[in-house]
C-alpha cells in the first residue's frame, strides 16, 4: 500500500485499518518512556545511572563520586526511583541503589550514540 490519505472511501477504510495496526504502543507506555528519558536528561541523574550500571552503590559513594551535597543526590535518586529506573535496598544499616536491569540496554544505546559523530549530508556545510 503505497499511497497516502486516499480519497476513495474503500481505499481510505483499508488505509485507516493499516494505520491503526501500525500503532503498536499504548499511551501509558509513551508516558512511562517520557518519564524515563526525562529522568536521564539531567547530567547528575545520567551519571548516577552510569555508576549504577557498573555496580550497586550506597548513597555516600554516589555523593563522593558526584561531588554533590547529600540532599541533592537524594533528590535525584528519588526522581529515578519514582520512574522505576533504580531500585533501593537495605544492607545492614546502609541504603544501596541498583539500576533496574531493564534499563541497562538504554544506557548502552546512549553510550553508542555518544561515540558516533554526526554524518555530514552532501551539499551541507
Amino acid at each position: 500500500m503505497n499511497y497516502c490519505c486516499p480519497a476513495d472511501p474503500e481505499m481510505k477504510k483499508e488505509w485507516e485499518e493499516k494505520m491503526l495496526e501500525e500503532i503498536d504502543f499504548l499511551e501509558n507506555d509513551i508516558r512511562k518512556g517520557s518519564e524515563v528519558f526525562s529522568a536521564l536528561g539531567h547530567p547528575i541523574r545520567l551519571k548516577i545511572a552510569y555508576f549504577l550500571s557498573r555496580r550497586d552503590h550506597c548513597v555516600c559513594e554516589l555523593i563522593f563520586k558526584l561531588n554533590e551535597r547529600q540532599n541533592l543526590v537524594s533528590h535525584h535518586l528519588t526522581i529515578m526511583k519514582n520512574c522505576g529506573l533504580i531500585e533501593p535496598y537495605n544492607s545492614s544499616k546502609w541504603r544501596f541503589y541498583r539500576l533496574n536491569p531493564e534499563f541497562k540496554s538504554v544506557l548502552k544505546i546512549v553510550k553508542q550514540v555518544q561515540g558516533k559523530k554526526p554524518e555530514k549530508k552532501p551539499g551541507r556545510q
